[in-house]
């Protein structure tokens, strides 16, 4: 990726949702509160009591908030109108936008590139993408397991432009052993996209897997899809991430490419495919880093700011 086109993919990072568990049934929420909140409660089994899952975002409270302190004050506020003081916290929603209506499609290949490594590096079956039904241009990208989710999806086209953020990358926690989610987001996190970008190659091999099966279905087809490998390779260029990808795909073909390294090399000169080195690809993690620890004030934290969530419990009048 152009250097130049790469510092432009900046972030902002903030607490999207929370859900929490809590024993009982939430059925008499403050007015005030109750746009913050969506309670579902679950029938206990053999006579144990009812629980309640409730879905909180902070954001709607009094507008979108930036740090953590003030998350951490938005939820309790939203907590103690609903009547909840007991509860364990199950999972945890973190979003990194950017209100650039350009940033999601100049950048959607890259986060692509990032979360398939996530989806390698932890053999996640879960993964998709979805298209706009009639204009088919990408829409999200998502992985998913039982532990963690990530999503890179169009904000913009999500929300009809109603909602300040044009693009958004979104990383999910579940199954929470604590509740520190200074912790989780600041160390598991940042762990769990290193690992990721070790397993870059094996990327670039999985996608070659599949490239390599759609175009040989695609010869003994009677539709035609393509009418050569170049077709074959502008239809699916967001699925090739460099040079060396490209030249081991081409090179499955003996008996149709001759010299893959020249065609790859013409193929790039011609029609100009975007490829991403390593570095590109850390430098997307060191952004998601930074705007994560911008949230959650590491940089210049206040002595005195909670380590955990909600460890104080504001009264409401």
């Amino acid at each position: 990726m152009k250097k130049s086109k790469l510092k432009n993919y900046t972030l902002t990072g903030s607490f999207h949702t929370v859900a929490v568990k809590s024993q009982g049934a939430v059925d008499d929420i403050q007015k005030d509160v109750e746009q913050c909140i969506t309670a579902s409660v679950h029938p206990g089994r053999k006579g144990s009591d009812a629980s309640t899952t409730s879905i909180i975002n902070p954001n709607k409270l009094f507008g979108d908030l930036y740090s953590f302190d003030e998350c951490c004050t938005a939820v309790q506020t939203i907590l103690a109108g609903a009547g909840i003081d007991d509860y364990q916290v199950i999972r945890a929603d973190m979003r990194f936008d950017s209100p650039d209506l350009d940033h999601y499609r100049e950048f959607q290949k890259l986060n692509r590139y990032l979360i398939s490594a996530l989806a390698v590096a932890y053999k996640v079956k879960n993964a998709y993408c979805s298209v706009n039904l009639f204009s088919q241009k990408q829409l999200s990208v998502a992985v998913k397991n039982k532990y963690f989710e990530i999503e890179n999806y169009d904000k913009a086209a999500e929300s009809h432009g109603k909602d300040p953020a044009a693009s958004r990358l979104e990383i999910r926690s579940k199954c929470f052993n604590d509740q520190a989610l200074r912790e989780e987001f600041l160390e598991r996190w940042p762990k769990r996209l290193d690992k990721a970008i070790k397993h870059l190659e094996e990327v670039q091999g999985a996608y070659n897997d599949a490239l390599e099966d759609l175009y040989r279905e695609g010869l003994g087809a009677d539709e035609v899809r393509f009418r050569s490998m170049t077709d074959f390779l502008l239809q699916y260029q967001d699925c090739i991430f460099c040079k060396r990808q490209l030249v081991e795909f081409l090179g499955r073909f003996p008996d149709r490419i001759k010299n893959p390294v020249t065609y790859a090399e013409n193929f790039k000169k011609r029609y100009r495919i975007e490829y991403f080195s390593e570095s590109d690809v850390k430098y997307a993690v060191k952004e998601i880093r930074r705007a994560a620890e911008e949230f959650f004030g590491a940089e210049e934290r206040l002595e005195g700011v909670r380590n955990e969530l909600f460890e104080e419990k504001p009264e409401v009048a």
